[in-house]
């Protein structure tokens, strides 16, 4: 079951509302625990199993750090961090060990590949940032194992984030109110979080495919191509947050925002401050910052970037293609921090001190770098990332070919060119705002409208997965 389904608008939704607005307040908790581990069962019943224990092991061993003195306490957190880890290892990676081996000519011949459960890489970092802050004090064991369930199971973000820690929602979870004016803001956050997904993300999917399984792909197709998953991915991931962000808000939870603009970043260090930033900030906490951050010295910096970044693009999916668009980035992060220690310039790059030219500039090399690393990031194997490099060196000719040009339909161009101005629409309002109404009441009017549009375009075209539930 998806967001974007009849099944979960028209079935699911309100049945679970209806049973949350009358559970009384002490099972109110409770009752979201229940529907959320009923959501996931919707696709695997065995891995609801999974879910729960790591549930089980994570609380058990959080209240086992709490109670624990020096050495033991750091035994304790060895297993709470531990246990999760393997799971998510022998998951999500063993299939792709193993299918390495067999490269190398290692027999496995009678290896069976793993299913990977959707959503076990968020929960295993939920779980571990809550063992961690427990160790670190900053939050208290949580004593009920229904209010720990709940921040860790709640099917807002169960299968696709925001990496949500538990000392964000931890008083919420304890004491909460119904308020009228936050479950309407919850509605307004997703249906806009809707109609991004069905009007935006999923119109420019067949585009995408189309390019990718091309044999012979043109320069133009791979542009095309490139665009318009660049658009895909980050109206899909984001429609999926902010659907995340309203269910969080109809009952009371409140999860981080995990998107600012991240297209207008004028630095790879930027953009990673706009972009999922959820888990920007939990690989920056929790492995960056541990590693040693930048207190080392310029050489341990980049070299704890480049760790960071790789394990990060690694955390994404069982391929090496992950792995390389996460050093694709952390070299690109390290070489735009040396470049910027030798011109002697502030690190953040605030683009305050930079004329405006040289902001401009700047956007578009982030840009371009960013969706370089997109089409690694949507190649399936290194093959199809060599056939993508190809044809955008003009290796099959330049034009758009026919076998493409068939794909494309009239409202798939104007998607793409919507979904433009839709990115650019912060800066254009800077620019102009006396022809721009105040945000707050445009997303309030357009609102309801765009979820009617996208029922109904919902209903023309089978449903598609959000694409981070493959992570």
């Amino acid at each position: 079951m998806v967001f974007a389904s009849n099944s979960f608008l028209f079935l699911f939704l309100p049945v679970f509302l209806f049973a949350y607005w009358f559970s009384p307040s002490v099972l109110r908790n409770l009752s979201i625990l229940l529907f959320s581990w009923f959501f996931y069962a919707w696709w695997r019943a065995d891995f609801l199993l999974l879910i729960i224990g790591i549930a089980v092991w994570s609380w058990f061993t959080g209240l086992w750090i709490a109670r624990a003195q020096s050495i033991t306490k750091k035994w304790a957190l060895f297993a709470a961090v531990i246990g999760p880890l393997l799971s998510l290892v022998i998951f999500k990676y063993a299939n792709l060990l193993v299918s390495t081996a067999g490269r190398m000519g290692v027999s496995t011949d009678s290896w069976e590949a793993i299913a990977l459960p959707i959503g076990l890489s968020f929960f295993v970092f939920g779980a571990i940032s809550y063992s961690v802050d427990v160790y670190r004090t900053s939050v208290p064991a949580e004593p009920s194992f229904i209010n720990y369930a709940t921040y860790q199971s709640m099917f807002g973000h169960l299968v696709a984030g925001p990496v949500v820690r538990y000392k964000w929602v931890a008083d919420r979870l304890k004491s909460r109110i119904f308020d009228h004016t936050e479950f309407a803001l919850g509605v307004e956050r997703f249906m806009l979080g809707f109609a991004q997904k069905v009007l935006l993300a999923d119109t420019l999917s067949p585009v995408v495919a189309a390019g990718y399984a091309l044999e012979k792909p043109s320069s133009l197709d791979v542009v095309v191509t490139v665009s318009a998953y660049t658009m895909q991915l980050y109206f899909d991931f984001a429609g999926y947050s902010s659907m995340a962000i309203g269910l969080g808000l109809m009952v009371g939870l409140k999860f981080p925002e995990n998107f600012n603009n991240p297209y207008l970043a004028t630095s790879l260090s930027d953009f990673w401050r706009r972009w999922h930033i959820s888990l920007s900030s939990w690989l920056r906490d929790y492995l960056y910052i541990p590693l040693g951050g930048n207190r080392s010295g310029e050489a341990r910096t980049s070299n704890n970037i480049i760790i960071t970044m790789a394990l990060g693009g690694l955390w994404h999916g069982a391929s090496w293609t992950f792995l390389l668009w996460g050093l694709w980035h952390g070299l690109g992060q390290a070489a735009a921090n040396t470049w910027s220690k030798l011109r002697g310039t502030e690190r953040n790059n605030s683009s305050k001190t930079k004329s405006v030219p040289k902001v401009i500039i700047s956007h578009i090399f982030t840009l371009l770098f960013v969706m370089i690393g997109w089409a690694l990031f949507r190649a399936e194997s290194w093959a199809s990332f060599v056939t993508i490099s190809e044809g955008f060196s003009g290796h099959y000719g330049f034009a758009l070919t026919g076998d493409f040009l068939a794909e494309l339909r009239p409202s798939q161009i104007a998607i793409m060119l919507l979904s433009v101005l839709v990115i650019y629409s912060p800066l254009i309002r800077q620019l102009a705002p006396r022809f721009f109404p105040d945000p707050a009441v445009l997303r309030a009017l357009v609102a309801f409208p765009l979820l009617l549009i996208a029922l109904w375009a919902l209903g023309q075209r089978a449903v598609i997965p959000f694409l981070y539930f493959q992570f």
